[in-house]
């Protein structure tokens, strides 16, 4: 009786035991490797050398890091902030019992650049974007040059952001309204709210989890960017300081076999999204009281 316990006690293990093999292997191990890495030297061969935290210190005293944190932080509040709001509006409007109906035709509409490959995003509003051809400057009657102006280059790929994103917080928004009951929306109509009351005093409260949810993920894809600005704006094998992001100095340390440097970078970006989703957890998260 005993082994037999002993057996099936073992089973729900077995069951796990893939996730946690897969698990180890190509994440637990990879981090601890390249936290330790972090305080070497090692240029992918030869011999390992011992440095300390000279490559955080080394990290924090070079200029284009603090350019590309700041674009980073740049994208963080410019992106996340538009793209929360206008998925939660269009969320509400295809809600509404008016747009129920057409639903099926405008969802699919408004997600499909979630579904376009981010490089051929970029390479399509290149072209929107460009100077002597571009779309916007045709329409106009404008000769800006948006890719090449850095007034307006962080801003642009601000908008091809925004535009990617929208679709894909507005479905998930779409799922969280299912969980406001009609019978809370026919109250607060019966009891004279309007449209602005019945969104502050009942469908956000409900919603908070939803929102903490797509503040927190739209926060790490910020702190993320890395392919947008990069095929945007950089023209051929050139690439403008002025909208690197985080990402692009991990990259250019592993192109130049900097490795040490290189997860320095990396565990950097960790602390940050580790940063901003505590903040958004203690902004948002529940308060039992």
């Amino acid at each position: 009786m005993k082994k037999r316990y002993v057996g099936e006690s073992l089973v729900p293990y077995l069951f796990i035991a893939p996730f946690m093999v897969s698990f180890i292997i190509f994440f637990l191990f990879p981090a601890a490797y390249s936290f330790i890495l972090s305080f070497f030297q090692y240029k992918g061969y030869g011999s390992m050398k011992f440095i300390g935290a000279k490559n955080y210190l080394s990290l924090f005293t070079y200029r284009v890091f603090w350019i590309s944190l700041r674009n980073t932080f740049f994208y963080f509040i410019v992106h996340s902030i538009p793209t929360i709001i206008i998925a939660f509006i269009l969320a509400y409007m295809l809600q509404s019992k008016l747009m129920r109906s057409v639903q099926q035709y405008y969802k699919p509409v408004l997600f499909l650049p979630q579904i376009i490959p981010v490089v051929a995003s970029a390479l399509v509003w290149q072209i929107i974007f460009s100077r002597d051809t571009g779309v916007i400057n045709q329409i106009f009657g404008l000769n800006i040059d948006y890719l090449n102006d850095p007034a307006w280059q962080r801003w642009m790929v601000a908008v091809l952001q925004i535009w990617r994103a929208t679709g894909w917080y507005m479905v998930i928004f779409l799922a969280g309204l299912t969980t406001v009951s009609e019978e809370l929306h026919d109250a607060s109509l019966i009891d004279g709210a309007s449209t602005m009351q019945h969104i502050v005093r009942i469908v956000l409260p409900v919603m908070k989890p939803i929102f903490l949810f797509t503040f927190i993920m739209n926060g790490i894809g910020a702190i993320k960017l890395y392919t947008e600005p990069t095929v945007l704006i950089s023209v051929g094998s050139e690439f403008k300081p002025n909208v690197m992001t985080m990402m692009n100095v991990l990259v250019s340390n592993i192109n130049g076999a900097n490795f040490g440097m290189a997860s320095a970078t990396g565990w950097f970006v960790f602390v940050l999204v580790l940063i901003v989703t505590l903040i958004w957890f203690k902004a948002l998260g529940r308060r039992e009281d």
